[in-house]
C-alpha cells in the first residue's frame, strides 16, 4: 500500500534460540510476534495514548472481521515515527506509525492500509517468510524501514525504531507478495464497508510525498508505486461486481476523526 508510512531480533541467529523448534508453527508465530511487541515496548515506541487510538480499532476490528476467524486475535498498535508505515508481525501484530495516522485523508485509506497488513497474515506471507529466514539463517539489514528516502529529510534522519530494535527479518516479501497484499486488503476494506480505492489515493499521496518508491521500502523487489496503482485499476476493473460501485473519486480530505 501507500507508503512513504512493522519477535524483533538483533540478529536473525538470535531466532532460533528466542524461539525453540515447536511442532506448533503457531506457537512460533505467537512467540515471534510478542518478542516485536516487548521489544518495541521497551524501548518506548509503543503509542500509548493517541488521539487516533479510538479510530485505529474501529476500523481495525472491521478489517479483522471481514477476513474471518483467524487462529490468533488480531492487535492493531500506534508506534512513534513520522513515517507513512504500517507493518505486521506473525501471530496477528499490526503496528502503524504516527506520521500515516497524521497524513492519511481519510478513513477509507486507513482502512485500505490495515487490509493490506492484515492479508499479509491471513495469506501467510509473515510465517512463511519466517520460516524461509530460518531455513536459510539470512541476515537482512533493513533499518531503514520506517523512513522515506526522500532527500529533503537528509542521512541524519535514516534511522528509526528498526535500526534501534534490530532487523525484521520477516518483512522481505516479495513482489508477487505485495500485489497479492494489496488485491486482499483492497478486498477486505470493501468487505468492511470502506472504499477500496482508498488504497489507490493512499499510493498517490505517498508518491507525492516520497516519489515513486513508495512506502514499506525494506521489502526486497518491491513493486513501484505507480505499478501498485495500475495493478490495482486493473484488478478492480476485471472484479467489478465488488468494485464498480465505489466511487474513484476523492473527496474527503478531512484527516481521521480524533478522540
Amino acid at each position: 500500500m501507500k507508503k512513504a508510512a512493522f519477535a524483533f531480533a538483533a540478529l536473525l541467529a538470535l531466532v532460533p534460540c528466542a524461539l525453540p523448534a515447536l511442532a506448533d508453527q503457531h506457537s512460533d508465530d505467537a512467540a515471534l510476534g510478542r518478542q516485536v511487541y516487548d521489544d518495541l515496548r521497551s524501548k518506548d515506541q509503543i503509542v500509548t495514548s493517541s488521539p487516533y487510538s479510538r479510530i485505529l480499532q474501529q476500523v481495525g476490528r472491521r478489517i479483522a472481521s471481514a477476513a474471518g476467524r483467524q487462529w490468533y486475535v488480531e492487535r492493531f498498535y500506534i508506534v512513534r515515527g513520522n513515517q507513512m508505515n504500517a507493518f505486521s508481525a506473525p501471530g496477528g501484530y499490526v503496528f502503524v506509525n504516527e506520521g500515516l495516522l497524521r497524513n492519511v485523508d481519510n478513513v477509507d485509506e486507513l482502512a485500505n492500509v490495515l487490509g493490506h497488513e492484515t492479508a499479509h497474515l491471513v495469506l501467510g506471507h509473515v510465517s512463511a517468510r519466517v520460516k524461509q529466514q530460518q531455513r536459510r539463517n539470512l541476515l537482512y539489514n533493513i533499518g531503514h524501514i520506517f523512513v522515506s528516502n526522500s532527500a529533503s529529510q537528509g542521512a541524519q534522519n535514516t534511522f528509526n525504531v528498526a535500526a534501534q530494535a534490530g532487523n525484521y527479518t520477516f518483512l522481505g516479501f516479495t513482489r508477487d507478495q505485495e500485489y497479492q497484499a494489496d488485491r486482499t486488503g483492497a478486498t477486505l476494506a470493501a468487505r468492511a464497508g470502506f472504499n477500496p480505492w482508498g488504497a489507490i489515493w493512499f499510493f498517490n499521496e505517498t508518491e507525492r510525498m516520497y516519489g515513486d518508491a513508495g512506502y514499506e521500502q525494506y521489502v526486497q523487489q518491491h513493486p513501484s508505486t505507480k505499478d501498485r496503482i495500475a495493478h490495482l485499476q486493473a484488478y478492480f476493473k476485471a472484479n467489478s461486481i465488488l468494485f464498480s460501485r465505489w466511487p474513484h473519486r476523492l473527496v474527503n480530505r478531512n484527516g481521521l476523526p480524533m478522540n
